[in-house]
């Protein structure tokens, strides 16, 4: 018998959990209910059985039932509880990839059986820079492709939209620390001084400064920087508006910090050359809010990932 799509992918999770070659065990996983899959990758992602509780409109005791009720069926623990995080076991970090195509494979399912159109309102979020530079144009290719959807933009700082996400938002496109482990990784940012293409700046002392408004975490990370290196500084400019930042850069008058792929006409990228330290690396991450995605949700999900997302091994900001 040819086995579905669905069957095979549980049948891969039941092998992810070393269950493979249990056949009760892995018919079990097979049946699997599906509440259960959207319970746990709900309290994975939001390392909280409090958040996933409300997250999912149920008792805090409900999710607790249901997580027990999976790991007696999957026979593993796949998740740590602490009075004040809730951590992934190395056998859940291998079972949440499984769980997250699972519940996404069932909804896009049910959607082709109700053979509804795409439609509704997505509400996304994104960062200044990126609403300014580089998603225009892939708003406009989505908005032509699915007229039945209304979309809804916002910009901000990372950290207050991702604060808002699953209340005011339905998307968060975020900048955040490669590495950090949150959300869908899109591509991975060059972070980099950068000041006038026709002045030196950098040579100033103390080196003048034009950042964002805190709490911001490239600020952060340069102030971090710089005292780490024992560098002297100034704070000249400090704006909410990434444009207002790097236009004074670019006047000459202060040196800041830009991803290399989003920085603006007028701006040189520096670094140890001219005697600063070095950045971490920031990645863009698409965060989707916890339960269960509408259709025109999944739809911009999916064409966000599909246009910003380069080839294995690309990085974005290096050409």
């Amino acid at each position: 018998m040819r086995r579905s799509p669905l069957g095979s992918i549980l049948a891969r999770g039941a092998a992810a959990l070393g269950l493979g070659a249990v056949t009760g065990r892995a018919d079990m996983l097979r049946n699997i209910d599906i509440d259960l899959l959207r319970c746990f990758v709900t309290v994975a992602e939001l390392r909280s059985f409090t958040r996933a509780a409300s997250a999912l409109f149920r008792t805090q005791s409900t999710i607790s039932t249901q997580i027990r009720r999976l790991e007696e069926l999957a026979g593993q623990t796949l998740l740590q509880r602490s009075p004040h995080e809730v951590q992934l076991t190395r056998i859940g970090e291998d079972f949440l990839a499984y769980a997250r195509r699972i519940v996404a494979l069932h909804d896009e399912a049910l959607d082709v059986v109700n053979a509804k159109g795409v439609s509704g309102t997505v509400r996304l979020a994104v960062m200044d820079d990126y609403a300014t530079i580089v998603l225009p144009d892939t708003l406009a290719r989505f908005v032509r492709s699915h007229p039945g959807v209304e979309l809804e933009v916002t910009t901000g700082f990372t950290r207050d939209l991702l604060n808002d996400l699953g209340g005011g938002f339905d998307l968060v496109l975020a900048t955040q620390k490669a590495g950090d482990g949150r959300g869908d990784v899109l591509r991975i940012e060059r972070t980099s001084w950068a000041c006038s293409d026709s002045h030196d700046g950098a040579r100033v002392e103390p080196l003048p400064l034009a950042l964002l408004k805190a709490p911001n975490m490239y600020r952060e990370w340069a102030l971090e920087a710089l005292n780490a290196a024992g560098l002297r500084w100034r704070l000249l400019f400090s704006s909410s508006s990434i444009g207002a930042v790097e236009a004074m850069a670019a006047s000459g008058a202060a040196v800041t910090v830009v991803k290399a792929g989003t920085a603006r006409p007028g701006l040189r990228l520096i670094g140890a050359e001219a005697g600063l330290p070095p950045l971490p690396a920031s990645e863009i991450a698409l965060h989707l809010a916890p339960g269960r995605p509408s259709a025109a949700t999944r739809a911009l999900r999916d064409h966000l990932h599909a246009s910003l997302k380069p080839g294995d091994g690309a990085e974005a900001g290096i050409g």
